[in-house]
Protein backbone atom coordinates (compact mmCIF):
# COMPACT_ATOMS: atom_id res chain seq x y z
CA UNK A 1 0.00 0.00 0.00
CA UNK A 2 1.31 3.21 -1.00
CA UNK A 3 1.93 5.29 1.85
CA UNK A 4 0.68 9.13 2.16
CA UNK A 5 1.77 12.39 4.26
CA UNK A 6 4.37 11.88 6.75
CA UNK A 7 3.59 8.33 7.26
CA UNK A 8 5.10 8.05 3.70
CA UNK A 9 8.80 9.36 4.99
CA UNK A 10 10.15 6.59 6.68
CA UNK A 11 7.79 6.20 9.57
CA UNK A 12 8.97 9.27 11.02
CA UNK A 13 12.31 9.91 11.57
CA UNK A 14 13.44 6.54 12.22
CA UNK A 15 17.14 4.90 11.30
CA UNK A 16 18.72 8.48 10.59
CA UNK A 17 21.71 8.14 12.89
CA UNK A 18 20.15 6.60 16.19
CA UNK A 19 23.17 6.05 18.92
CA UNK A 20 20.88 2.69 20.09
CA UNK A 21 18.55 2.34 22.83
CA UNK A 22 21.34 1.88 25.36
CA UNK A 23 20.88 5.83 26.19
CA UNK A 24 20.29 6.73 29.76
CA UNK A 25 17.77 8.93 30.29
CA UNK A 26 17.86 10.76 33.47
CA UNK A 27 14.34 11.91 34.61
CA UNK A 28 14.81 15.23 36.03
CA UNK A 29 16.86 16.56 33.47
CA UNK A 30 14.19 15.54 30.62
CA UNK A 31 11.51 17.31 32.65
CA UNK A 32 14.27 20.35 32.64
CA UNK A 33 14.25 20.06 29.33
CA UNK A 34 10.59 19.57 28.46
CA UNK A 35 9.94 22.85 30.86
CA UNK A 36 12.54 24.51 29.08
CA UNK A 37 11.65 24.74 25.51
CA UNK A 38 7.22 25.08 26.41
CA UNK A 39 7.32 26.57 29.54
CA UNK A 40 5.30 25.19 33.26
CA UNK A 41 2.40 24.86 31.63
CA UNK A 42 -0.76 26.73 30.26
CA UNK A 43 -0.66 29.55 32.44
CA UNK A 44 0.46 32.14 31.51
CA UNK A 45 0.94 31.23 27.97
CA UNK A 46 1.15 33.93 24.75
CA UNK A 47 -1.68 32.79 22.82
CA UNK A 48 -0.48 35.04 20.09
CA UNK A 49 -0.22 33.29 16.50
CA UNK A 50 3.18 34.43 16.28
CA UNK A 51 3.82 32.97 19.47
CA UNK A 52 2.02 29.49 19.34
CA UNK A 53 3.80 28.83 16.28
CA UNK A 54 7.46 29.29 17.59
CA UNK A 55 6.48 27.42 20.44
CA UNK A 56 5.69 24.46 18.50
CA UNK A 57 8.35 24.59 15.92
CA UNK A 58 10.70 24.82 18.96
CA UNK A 59 8.74 21.70 20.29
CA UNK A 60 8.66 19.90 17.33
CA UNK A 61 12.68 20.22 16.64
CA UNK A 62 13.62 19.33 20.29
CA UNK A 63 11.24 16.16 19.61
CA UNK A 64 13.07 15.50 16.29
CA UNK A 65 16.47 15.95 18.01
CA UNK A 66 15.40 14.11 20.66
CA UNK A 67 14.43 10.92 18.31
CA UNK A 68 17.57 11.41 16.72
CA UNK A 69 19.12 10.41 19.20
CA UNK A 70 17.11 7.25 19.75
CA UNK A 71 15.34 8.92 22.98
CA UNK A 72 11.90 8.02 22.08
CA UNK A 73 10.34 8.31 25.43
CA UNK A 74 11.99 12.25 25.91
CA UNK A 75 10.53 13.10 22.36
CA UNK A 76 7.07 12.28 22.90
CA UNK A 77 7.59 13.95 26.95
CA UNK A 78 8.23 16.59 24.99
CA UNK A 79 5.43 16.61 22.63
CA UNK A 80 2.77 15.55 25.39
CA UNK A 81 4.15 18.52 27.44
CA UNK A 82 4.07 20.95 24.81
CA UNK A 83 0.39 19.53 24.06
CA UNK A 84 -0.52 20.22 27.44
CA UNK A 85 -0.06 23.72 26.25
CA UNK A 86 -1.00 24.18 22.63
CA UNK A 87 -3.77 21.99 22.80
CA UNK A 88 -5.09 22.97 19.37
CA UNK A 89 -1.74 22.38 17.06
CA UNK A 90 -2.37 20.04 14.57
CA UNK A 91 1.50 19.99 13.90
CA UNK A 92 2.16 19.00 17.27
CA UNK A 93 -0.99 15.93 16.77
CA UNK A 94 1.31 14.84 14.07
CA UNK A 95 4.69 14.92 15.18
CA UNK A 96 3.29 12.94 18.37
CA UNK A 97 1.83 10.44 15.76
CA UNK A 98 5.12 10.04 14.35
CA UNK A 99 6.66 9.53 17.39
CA UNK A 100 4.14 6.98 18.43
CA UNK A 101 4.64 5.18 14.97
CA UNK A 102 8.78 5.32 16.09
CA UNK A 103 8.25 3.23 18.87
CA UNK A 104 5.21 1.05 17.27
CA UNK A 105 2.29 2.08 18.64
CA UNK A 106 0.39 2.42 15.44
CA UNK A 107 -2.97 2.26 17.23
CA UNK A 108 -1.87 5.31 19.45
CA UNK A 109 -0.41 7.16 16.55
CA UNK A 110 -3.54 6.83 14.67
CA UNK A 111 -5.70 8.70 17.44
CA UNK A 112 -3.68 11.74 17.35
CA UNK A 113 -3.98 11.87 13.57
CA UNK A 114 -7.46 11.33 14.40
CA UNK A 115 -7.47 14.15 16.31
CA UNK A 116 -5.38 16.72 13.69
CA UNK A 117 -8.48 15.78 11.04
CA UNK A 118 -11.10 17.13 13.91
CA UNK A 119 -8.86 20.61 13.90
CA UNK A 120 -7.98 20.90 10.21
CA UNK A 121 -10.32 18.62 8.69
CA UNK A 122 -10.23 19.52 4.99
CA UNK A 123 -6.47 18.19 4.18
CA UNK A 124 -6.60 15.50 1.82
CA UNK A 125 -3.37 14.53 2.64
CA UNK A 126 -3.29 14.08 6.13
CA UNK A 127 -6.84 12.02 6.04
CA UNK A 128 -4.48 9.85 3.78
CA UNK A 129 -1.67 9.61 6.08
CA UNK A 130 -4.65 8.67 8.88
CA UNK A 131 -5.63 5.98 6.96
CA UNK A 132 -2.38 4.50 6.11
CA UNK A 133 -1.96 4.59 9.96
CA UNK A 134 -5.06 2.93 10.34
CA UNK A 135 -4.48 0.05 8.30
CA UNK A 136 -1.24 -0.53 9.96
CA UNK A 137 -3.37 -0.84 13.48
CA UNK A 138 -5.81 -3.00 11.54
CA UNK A 139 -8.59 -0.58 11.90
CA UNK A 140 -9.50 -1.42 7.87
CA UNK A 141 -12.73 0.31 7.53
CA UNK A 142 -11.53 3.71 9.35
CA UNK A 143 -8.54 3.71 6.93
CA UNK A 144 -10.94 2.87 3.93
CA UNK A 145 -13.35 5.98 5.38
CA UNK A 146 -9.73 8.27 5.40
CA UNK A 147 -8.79 7.28 2.26
CA UNK A 148 -12.60 8.05 0.65
CA UNK A 149 -12.50 11.41 2.10
CA UNK A 150 -9.34 12.05 1.01
CA UNK A 151 -10.18 11.27 -2.60
CA UNK A 152 -13.45 13.57 -2.19
CA UNK A 153 -10.91 16.56 -0.48
CA UNK A 154 -8.54 16.07 -3.47
CA UNK A 155 -10.01 13.77 -6.83
CA UNK A 156 -7.69 14.68 -9.25
CA UNK A 157 -5.23 12.41 -6.81
CA UNK A 158 -4.47 9.15 -8.37
CA UNK A 159 -2.56 7.98 -5.08
CA UNK A 160 -5.81 8.59 -3.11
CA UNK A 161 -8.04 5.86 -5.79
CA UNK A 162 -4.86 3.57 -5.61
CA UNK A 163 -4.94 3.30 -1.72
CA UNK A 164 -8.85 3.46 -1.49
CA UNK A 165 -9.14 0.39 -4.36
CA UNK A 166 -6.46 -1.96 -2.10
CA UNK A 167 -8.20 -1.24 0.89
CA UNK A 168 -10.93 -2.52 -0.43
CA UNK A 169 -9.78 -5.76 -2.16
CA UNK A 170 -8.50 -6.25 1.77
CA UNK A 171 -12.02 -6.23 2.84
CA UNK A 172 -13.86 -8.25 -0.02
CA UNK A 173 -15.20 -5.35 -1.91
CA UNK A 174 -14.18 -6.20 -5.63
CA UNK A 175 -16.29 -4.17 -7.71
CA UNK A 176 -15.59 -0.85 -5.80
CA UNK A 177 -11.59 -2.03 -5.85
CA UNK A 178 -11.61 -1.97 -9.32
CA UNK A 179 -13.51 1.20 -9.94
CA UNK A 180 -11.05 3.13 -7.71
CA UNK A 181 -7.90 1.47 -9.03
CA UNK A 182 -9.48 2.24 -13.07
CA UNK A 183 -9.77 5.69 -11.67
CA UNK A 184 -6.03 5.56 -10.60
CA UNK A 185 -4.63 4.17 -13.53
CA UNK A 186 -6.65 6.69 -15.76
CA UNK A 187 -5.27 10.01 -13.36
CA UNK A 188 -1.70 8.43 -13.82
CA UNK A 189 -1.32 5.73 -16.82
CA UNK A 190 2.43 5.43 -15.55
CA UNK A 191 1.48 4.04 -12.11
CA UNK A 192 2.43 0.96 -12.28
CA UNK A 193 1.49 0.00 -9.14
CA UNK A 194 -2.53 0.43 -10.20
CA UNK A 195 -1.84 -1.89 -13.19
CA UNK A 196 -0.33 -4.42 -10.68
CA UNK A 197 -2.44 -4.10 -8.50
CA UNK A 198 -5.78 -4.75 -11.30
CA UNK A 199 -3.71 -7.54 -12.38
CA UNK A 200 -3.56 -9.24 -8.87
CA UNK A 201 -7.58 -8.68 -8.37
CA UNK A 202 -8.24 -9.81 -11.78
CA UNK A 203 -6.58 -12.80 -10.96
CA UNK A 204 -7.94 -13.13 -7.65
CA UNK A 205 -11.70 -13.41 -9.61
CA UNK A 206 -10.11 -15.79 -12.73
CA UNK A 207 -9.94 -13.39 -15.04
CA UNK A 208 -7.09 -14.35 -16.55
CA UNK A 209 -6.97 -12.47 -19.54
CA UNK A 210 -7.72 -9.48 -17.96
CA UNK A 211 -4.66 -10.26 -15.39
CA UNK A 212 -2.62 -11.20 -18.14
CA UNK A 213 -3.62 -7.31 -19.80
CA UNK A 214 -2.79 -5.57 -17.03
CA UNK A 215 -0.11 -7.44 -15.96
CA UNK A 216 1.55 -6.47 -18.78
CA UNK A 217 1.29 -2.58 -18.38
CA UNK A 218 2.92 -3.07 -14.85
CA UNK A 219 5.66 -4.74 -16.22
CA UNK A 220 6.06 -2.37 -19.34
CA UNK A 221 6.46 0.38 -16.67
CA UNK A 222 8.70 -1.22 -14.30
CA UNK A 223 10.01 -4.63 -15.93
CA UNK A 224 12.81 -5.34 -13.15
CA UNK A 225 10.12 -5.30 -10.06
CA UNK A 226 9.98 -8.29 -8.03
CA UNK A 227 5.85 -8.51 -7.87
CA UNK A 228 4.58 -8.09 -11.23
CA UNK A 229 7.04 -10.57 -12.39
CA UNK A 230 5.67 -13.36 -9.16
CA UNK A 231 1.79 -12.14 -10.60
CA UNK A 232 3.16 -12.70 -14.45
CA UNK A 233 4.17 -16.14 -13.12
CA UNK A 234 1.20 -16.75 -11.29
CA UNK A 235 -0.97 -16.01 -14.35
CA UNK A 236 1.18 -18.32 -16.62
CA UNK A 237 1.02 -21.26 -13.77
CA UNK A 238 -3.08 -20.78 -13.59
CA UNK A 239 -3.04 -20.68 -17.87
CA UNK A 240 -1.60 -24.08 -17.44
CA UNK A 241 1.65 -23.12 -18.31
CA UNK A 242 3.84 -23.87 -15.05
CA UNK A 243 7.48 -24.77 -16.38
CA UNK A 244 7.42 -20.96 -18.20
CA UNK A 245 5.82 -19.82 -14.53
CA UNK A 246 9.20 -21.78 -13.05
CA UNK A 247 11.81 -20.81 -15.04
CA UNK A 248 10.67 -17.20 -14.95
CA UNK A 249 10.56 -18.09 -10.47
CA UNK A 250 14.24 -19.29 -10.95
CA UNK A 251 15.90 -16.64 -12.21
CA UNK A 252 13.43 -14.47 -9.47
CA UNK A 253 14.65 -16.55 -6.94
CA UNK A 254 18.74 -16.22 -8.34
CA UNK A 255 17.89 -11.95 -7.53
CA UNK A 256 17.02 -12.29 -3.81
CA UNK A 257 19.69 -11.86 -1.11
CA UNK A 258 17.62 -14.26 0.59
CA UNK A 259 14.82 -17.14 0.84
CA UNK A 260 11.71 -15.07 -0.21
CA UNK A 261 8.59 -17.42 1.12
CA UNK A 262 6.06 -16.56 -1.69
CA UNK A 263 8.33 -16.91 -4.21
CA UNK A 264 9.59 -20.66 -3.50
CA UNK A 265 6.41 -21.44 -2.34
CA UNK A 266 5.22 -20.84 -6.10
CA UNK A 267 7.95 -22.42 -7.46
CA UNK A 268 7.64 -25.17 -6.01
CA UNK A 269 4.16 -25.51 -6.82
CA UNK A 270 5.12 -25.02 -10.02
CA UNK A 271 7.36 -27.75 -10.37
CA UNK A 272 4.92 -30.32 -8.47
CA UNK A 273 2.68 -29.70 -11.07
CA UNK A 274 5.24 -30.76 -13.72
CA UNK A 275 5.95 -33.88 -11.45
CA UNK A 276 9.45 -32.71 -10.28
CA UNK A 277 8.46 -32.78 -6.67
CA UNK A 278 11.90 -34.19 -5.49
CA UNK A 279 13.08 -30.45 -7.09
CA UNK A 280 10.56 -28.62 -5.24
CA UNK A 281 11.84 -30.57 -2.06
CA UNK A 282 15.59 -29.44 -2.92
CA UNK A 283 14.64 -25.80 -2.91
CA UNK A 284 13.27 -25.77 0.62
CA UNK A 285 16.06 -28.20 1.61
CA UNK A 286 18.33 -25.09 -0.26
CA UNK A 287 16.41 -22.33 1.36
CA UNK A 288 16.23 -23.89 5.15
CA UNK A 289 20.22 -24.64 5.03
CA UNK A 290 21.08 -20.77 3.82
CA UNK A 291 18.22 -19.70 6.51
CA UNK A 292 16.42 -16.50 7.21
CA UNK A 293 17.28 -13.96 10.01
CA UNK A 294 13.22 -13.71 10.81
CA UNK A 295 12.60 -16.78 13.10
CA UNK A 296 8.76 -16.88 11.69
CA UNK A 297 9.96 -17.02 8.35
CA UNK A 298 12.33 -19.52 8.95
CA UNK A 299 10.17 -21.34 10.16
CA UNK A 300 7.76 -20.90 7.29
CA UNK A 301 10.34 -22.48 5.33
CA UNK A 302 10.93 -25.69 7.10
CA UNK A 303 7.23 -25.99 7.57
CA UNK A 304 6.90 -26.25 3.73
CA UNK A 305 10.09 -28.29 3.67
CA UNK A 306 8.52 -30.76 5.99
CA UNK A 307 4.96 -30.78 3.36
CA UNK A 308 7.45 -31.29 0.35
CA UNK A 309 9.07 -34.48 2.21
CA UNK A 310 6.07 -36.14 3.79
CA UNK A 311 4.36 -35.79 -0.31
CA UNK A 312 7.45 -37.81 -1.13
CA UNK A 313 7.50 -40.67 1.82
CA UNK A 314 10.48 -39.40 3.53
CA UNK A 315 9.40 -39.48 6.67
CA UNK A 316 11.47 -39.22 8.46
CA UNK A 317 13.49 -36.10 7.01
CA UNK A 318 9.78 -34.80 7.62
CA UNK A 319 9.59 -35.10 11.01
CA UNK A 320 13.21 -33.66 11.34
CA UNK A 321 11.93 -30.63 9.30
CA UNK A 322 8.85 -30.22 10.99
CA UNK A 323 10.51 -30.46 14.63
CA UNK A 324 12.63 -27.51 14.10
CA UNK A 325 9.72 -25.34 12.83
CA UNK A 326 8.04 -26.30 16.08
CA UNK A 327 10.66 -25.32 18.21
CA UNK A 328 10.74 -21.91 16.37
CA UNK A 329 6.84 -21.57 17.51
CA UNK A 330 5.39 -22.88 14.18
CA UNK A 331 1.47 -24.55 15.77
CA UNK A 332 1.00 -26.27 12.18
CA UNK A 333 4.77 -27.47 12.17
CA UNK A 334 3.93 -28.70 15.90
CA UNK A 335 0.86 -30.59 14.54
CA UNK A 336 2.42 -32.55 11.39
CA UNK A 337 5.67 -33.50 14.00
CA UNK A 338 2.85 -35.17 16.11
CA UNK A 339 1.30 -36.60 13.42
CA UNK A 340 4.24 -38.41 11.60
CA UNK A 341 5.50 -39.47 15.00
CA UNK A 342 1.79 -41.42 14.92
CA UNK A 343 2.56 -42.81 12.17
CA UNK A 344 -0.31 -41.29 10.26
Amino acid sequence: MMQTGRAQEGRGWRGVGLVGAGVVTVALAGVMLTRALTGSGPAGADASPAAIEARVEAAVSAARAQTLQGRHDRAEAILRDALDRDPSSADLRIALAECLLDQDRPAEAYEQYNEAIGLTPDRAELHAAAGTVASVAGLLERAEAHYRTAQTLDPTNPKHALNLGVIERTLGKPDAARADLLRAAQLAPTLAVAWGALADLSLDENRLDMAEHYIAKALALEPDRPAWRLTHARILRRQGDPERAAVMLAALSDEQDRPDPIILRERALCLGLLGRQDEAAALYDRACQTGHPDPAVQAELLYEAALWHERLGQTARASDFAAQAADLGDPRAARLRDRLARGG
